[in-house]
């Protein structure tokens, strides 16, 4: 099984998952103003900083830490899971609450690295059966 494709995918989506998490880490107002929210309290820049700076960094290196013990499957799973589910989030608010042309532009690249990674990630599951059925058969 050729593991470059999957191997990309992980590390692209790892690199944006930390990019985003230090980036809205040390600066959380940045998306607040991408909201157009100006009412702004210091416990709105803790939660933007617990979940798209701490859980983003979590997500980060919990895919580097699996690839690194050669889970590429999991790996992949941990980076295109949450992006399939923000942006479906997402998607369901355009239908109930109303477009917003931020949030389309953000499920649209969160569907393309949910794909990114999904791929993959079959990919990795098609090696794996295939690598069994030739090790039993």
């Amino acid at each position: 099984m050729n593991r470059t494709f999957p191997t990309i995918a992980i590390f692209v989506t790892a690199t944006s998952f930390a990019g985003f998490a230090v980036w809205l880490g040390v600066n959380p107002n940045a998306l607040l103003e991408a909201f157009g929210i100006e009412d702004r309290t210091p416990q709105m820049a803790t939660e933007i900083r617990a979940f798209y700076g701490g859980i983003e960094l979590a997500i980060a290196v919990a895919m580097i830490v699996l690839w690194r013990r050669g889970d590429l499957f999991a790996a992949l799973l941990i980076g295109g899971l949450p992006l399939l589910g923000s942006a479906s989030g997402r998607l369901i608010g355009l239908v109930v609450d109303g477009f917003s042309g931020v949030h389309l532009g953000f499920a649209g690249l969160e569907l393309v690295g949910a794909a990114f990674c999904l791929a993959g990630a079959r990919m990795v599951s098609r090696g794996g059966r295939e690598w069994n059925e030739r090790s039993n058969g």
